[in-house]
């Protein structure tokens, strides 16, 4: 990199990569972070990198190529109304799980609940939930020591109050004492071409792939679900819009009633709901 003003570097590495994985608001994202600034003062300011700035730069535009997800390099991602630490051990929050937490407030408004997330990951749900709620007693249950701790880490970031558990699914909860359960569970099927895509390529494959062509872990949480919930609990779990179909099967077997698939900012069927009677 050139001895040139953070800017016009800038400028230099959107050319350099292009048809690369590193775009230009990668690339803007990556200098704003080295440089410890905002976009208004990185367009309108004159700043420089010194060397070590350029050497972190080249690091991260190297990781990026490599089709590691920005949020891993830069170490953070927004999720709803919050702000996440994420890394390798955790899936990267995307919007379309935001839909959950959409629901959830929707359908119980200020009501005091007790709500467990299944497979939290860095606790995204979870906290959400309880950034909006903070009459609510939040669970969040992950099988992964190493999500956990990123969950207790963004836990702490945010100055909010979750349970942490680690269990395998549902095995240690007990029956009938919760109100609510959300869960993004792995459900992607091992030959899915789109675990070679951009970014998804470099997240836990533990988060992603379920047995039974992405079917085994969506088909055992809606069961283990159903124990766990009160009379007139809810569940909520994301799956892929193929899957809506036999995502209505499983729940219809396990003696949920009023189930409903709801679709998300892309107009695609993501998450399924239904209630213990």
């Amino acid at each position: 990199m050139s001895n040139l003003r953070a800017l016009d570097l800038w400028k230099e590495q959107v050319l350099l990569n292009r048809n690369k994985n590193c775009e230009s608001i990668d690339l803007e994202q990556m200098f704003l972070s080295v440089l410890g600034t905002n976009r208004s003062d990185f367009y309108t300011k004159k700043q420089y990198l010194s060397t070590d700035n350029k050497r972190e730069l080249c690091e991260m535009i190297s990781r990026r190529n490599s089709g590691e997800p920005l949020a891993y390099i830069l170490g953070r991602k927004g999720f709803w109304n919050i702000d996440l630490i994420v890394n390798e051990h955790v899936l990267v929050p995307r919007p379309e799980t935001e839909i959950i937490i959409k629901l959830v407030l929707n359908l119980y408004g200020q009501k005091a609940i007790q709500v467990l997330d299944a497979g939290t990951g860095s606790g995204a749900i979870a906290l959400a939930l309880a950034s909006e709620r903070k009459n609510w007693i939040v669970y969040a249950l992950d099988k992964s020591q190493e999500a956990l701790n990123t969950a207790q880490v963004n836990m702490q970031n945010l100055c909010l109050n979750i349970n942490l558990l680690r269990s395998d699914w549902l095995d240690s909860v007990k029956s009938l004492s919760l109100d609510v359960i959300t869960s993004n569970p792995p459900y992607v099927s091992e030959k899915d071409p789109r675990l070679k895509a951009d970014g998804v390529i470099k997240e836990p494959l533990e988060a992603l792939v379920s047995d039974h062509e992405g079917l085994a872990d969506l088909n055992k949480i809606i069961k283990e679900s159903f124990r766990c919930l009160v009379n007139g609990g809810r569940f909520l779990v994301e799956h892929a819009p193929e899957q809506s179909n036999l995502v209505k099967e499983f729940f219809k077997e396990s003696n949920y009633t009023a189930i409903e698939v709801h679709k998300d900012l892309n107009g695609d069927k993501r998450i399924s709901t239904g209630i213990k009677p």
